[in-house]
């Protein structure tokens, strides 16, 4: 069993890496003609050179990734963490944490370096970084104690339940499925809570373009809570806006830099294709969509701890909840792949729709004047390969959506 799972990593893998390959060979292929005036000459070659460098990057760093889980697993570090762990405590509950917290601590301290790498290099190099070397350590401290606070919070509940409903199988993957919904409608419902965890909010001023959102939201049937505006240019120069909230009553969070480079028809018109978002539930549409996922976690979780072959085979000494957890992750990701394709597919659907939302209550040489801007400041991909646009892109091409707008065929998305 330990070779079929070792199998399925490497499989996964070399797949992700032919993925990459195909993308990356695709770079030279000729510009479709709606968006060849996007770059000049020398903007088109640094874009060029910034997809390049992302490739490389992220072939390495998943490289690395899959070679050390390889290892951890060949070289019977798991059972040697399992004899430790048990040597400390007796509590089911308090081993599962620390083996799983030491597994994360790992991670954690390898992508260090890549995320440094990622941020103060190559993002510095195209003019994108903006964090300091201060505001990275302290980013990386929080996302850790996030992290720490609230996956040992859902893992000690699992483990809780693990103990109560062991002999009670079905029982027990309903429950955790239960359990991991409620996180995640949690996590939904606070984002604005995690954002201002890490970001400085202030009010948009008043003035003209507060007034056309607040006009816009109402003639649509929203209402504005309230406008913010946030410094993510102290980390990026990458342009967003976004909105939190439920139903009809809504925040929104302009990133500066989008007010810094963007006109108020641009403005006005990402906000409009965010609201169409809204307008057509894609949200919780999404969420049910991951909830669905999370199904078939939990079910493979359950039945993972129903053989005991799985752990065994590793060399530990029976079933363990944490290695559970682990076998759990890495079984999956062919499965995650493919539903990948599949909520992808759905996430672009919802793009059109939301574009075409923007054209019909603002108008399309806004929205097509944002995209443009929105691709031209972050030295989008122009050709991307067909097929690792199927697998990785929650957004349609550049290329497509504006096809889409200039022949009216977003209307057909309605």
């Amino acid at each position: 069993m330990n070779y079929v799972i070792i199998a399925i990593i490497l499989i996964v893998a070399l797949f992700e890496a032919y993925i990459d390959i195909l993308n990356y060979k695709n770079r030279n292929k000729p510009l479709p003609q709606n968006v060849k005036d996007i770059y000049d000459a020398a903007a088109y070659k640094k874009s060029l050179d910034y997809s390049m460098a992302k490739a490389k990057y992220g072939f390495v760093s998943s490289s690395v990734k899959t070679l050390l889980i390889v290892i951890l697993l060949l070289v019977g570090f798991f059972p040697l963490l399992e004899s430790m762990i048990s040597g400390i405590s007796s509590s089911v509950i308090i081993q599962t944490l620390l083996f799983l917290f030491a597994f994360y601590l790992i991670y954690f301290m390898l992508g260090i370096p890549f995320g440094y790498y990622r941020d103060l290099v190559i993002e510095e190099k195209f003019g994108f970084n903006k964090k300091t070397k201060k505001l990275f350590v302290i980013d990386q401290i929080k996302a850790f104690l996030l992290t720490v606070i609230i996956g040992g919070a859902m893992i000690s509940a699992v483990a809780a339940i693990y103990l109560l409903l062991a002999n009670l199988i079905f029982v027990f993957i309903g429950a955790i499925f239960a359990l991991v919904s409620l996180f995640m409608v949690g996590a939904f419902l606070t984002q604005g809570w995690f954002v201002r965890r890490f970001n400085k909010l202030t009010p948009l001023e008043e003035g003209p373009l507060k007034t056309r959102i607040n006009d816009l939201a109402n003639r649509l049937g929203f209402k504005i809570h309230r406008i913010f505006v946030m410094d993510s240019s102290k980390r990026s120069t990458h342009l967003n806006a976004f909105f939190t909230g439920l139903g009809k009553t809504r925040e929104i969070v302009l990133f500066d830099t989008l007010l810094e480079k963007m006109s108020e028809d641009e403005i006005v018109a990402v906000l409009a294709h965010e609201l169409g978002h809204a307008s057509h539930k894609d949200a919780p549409k999404m969420l049910l969509r991951n909830l669905s996922m999370m199904a078939i976690y939990a079910v493979t979780h359950g039945l993972i701890l129903t053989n005991g072959v799985f752990f065994t085979s590793f060399g530990l000494s029976g079933i363990h909840l944490g290695f559970a957890v682990i076998l759990m992750m890495q079984a999956l990701k062919p499965i995650e792949i493919i539903f990948g394709v599949y909520f992808n597919f759905f996430s672009r659907k919802a793009e059109y729709k939301a574009d075409a939302f923007a054209v019909k209550h603002t108008s399309k040489e806004a929205i097509t004047n944002a995209l443009v801007r929105l691709t031209k400041e972050s030295f989008s991909n122009l050709v991307p390969h067909p097929l690792y646009v199927g697998i990785h892109y929650s957004h349609p091409p550049i290329s497509d959506r504006l096809n889409a707008i200039d022949k009216n065929l977003v209307f057909q998305h309605l």
